[in-house]
């Protein structure tokens, strides 16, 4: 159900905030995300299965956009909106994020675990990725975590039921920060 219509922009939900909170704590200013029913680009070029965040606002077009995140049962959805606030978090922490999003048709999404590499150590739409799937993974269990990596996690490596600790060894600093 969308509420709203296209070309309108909301702020998050109290329901939102709150999912969000579960992963990033305080380290996003919530009061300043703008979610976009829109595209980004003049004429709406921005694709329909395509959001993004390159201003520390979320931009999202009818095929991704809910009005309320927290509320709907589409764990792809939900995945895609805790992705775009990682970009969000990465934006007010500095992150030349629209000049690095330019390139991101290029980059890979996918990542696998090293013992030597934090979250700082992957690349931008990898560490989105990476916070994403551990919302999943926290959020869902390792079960549903398991089942929805072929369609919307881009872990490569080899799954485990402890995987749990290897994403928070990775995001060691990015959870002692929130």
């Amino acid at each position: 159900m969308k509420n709203g219509k296209q070309g309108s922009l909301r702020l998050m939900t109290p329901g939102e905030i709150n999912m969000a909170k579960t992963i990033f704590g305080n380290a996003i200013i919530y009061s300043r995300v703008w979610i976009h029913y829109d595209s980004y680009f003049p004429f709406g070029l921005q694709s329909q299965n395509v959001a993004m965040a390159p201003n520390g606002e979320i931009y999202m077009r009818d095929y991704l956009y809910a009005h309320d995140f927290s509320a709907i049962s589409d764990i792809g959805k939900q995945h895609t909106f805790i992705h775009e606030l990682t970009h969000v978090w990465q934006y007010q922490k500095g992150m030349w994020v629209r000049t690095r999003g330019l390139f991101s048709w290029a980059a890979s999404y996918h990542y696998d675990f090293n013992e030597n590499k934090y979250l700082h150590d992957y690349t931008m739409e990898q560490q989105a990725q990476i916070v994403a799937d551990y919302f999943l993974l926290y959020r869902y269990g390792y079960g549903l975590w398991l089942k929805l990596l072929p369609s919307v996690g881009t872990f490569t490596g080899k799954a485990h039921p402890n995987i749990k600790a290897d994403y928070e060894r990775v995001l060691t600093h990015f959870l002692r920060q929130r």
